[in-house]
């Protein structure tokens, strides 16, 4: 009988403990909102995707920068290297998040990935509208047209 209550008691404790971690995970997130809001444009929260990885992040957009962030790490993406900015329904991988729409960034070397809340999604559509750079290579090439000589 014992062993049972001991197992019943470690459950109970793991169970209380991962409902603390996530409920204080997420006041963590407001906490970093609150500290971006007076210098950004727009302030939220959002999901980095990394592969199959989804972590809740808070994100931030100021003229220069976006900021996304949570207790574990701090990042950015400087908007002068970012090359297009797209709004979908669908992840890259092909799996459509259950809550939201994906905002991708593709800078020269990789893209990033974040859902956003789907109410949200007009106010980063305006402070980030989609966009895509025409490089020079990109560009078509008109060559000029030569008359023939009669």
């Amino acid at each position: 009988m014992m062993p049972w209550l001991s197992l019943v008691a470690v459950v109970a404790v793991v169970f209380v403990a991962w409902s603390l971690f996530r409920h204080f995970g997420s006041n963590r997130i407001d906490a970093l909102n609150e500290k971006r809001r007076p210098t950004s444009r727009l302030v939220g929260r959002g999901v980095l995707v990394d592969g199959n990885r989804h972590v809740e992040v808070a994100l931030a957009v100021t003229h220069s920068t976006l900021f996304y962030e949570n207790s574990g790490m701090e990042a950015s993406i400087d908007l002068q290297w970012v090359r297009e900015i797209e709004y979908d329904s669908e992840l890259v991988t092909g799996s459509v998040p259950a809550d939201g729409r994906v905002l991708r960034i593709r800078t020269q070397s990789q893209t990033f990935e974040f859902v956003i809340p789907k109410d949200f999604i007009a106010r980063w559509h305006l402070m980030l509208p989609p966009r895509r750079v025409v490089t020079a290579a990109a560009a078509p090439v008109l060559e000029p047209q030569v008359a023939a000589a009669t």
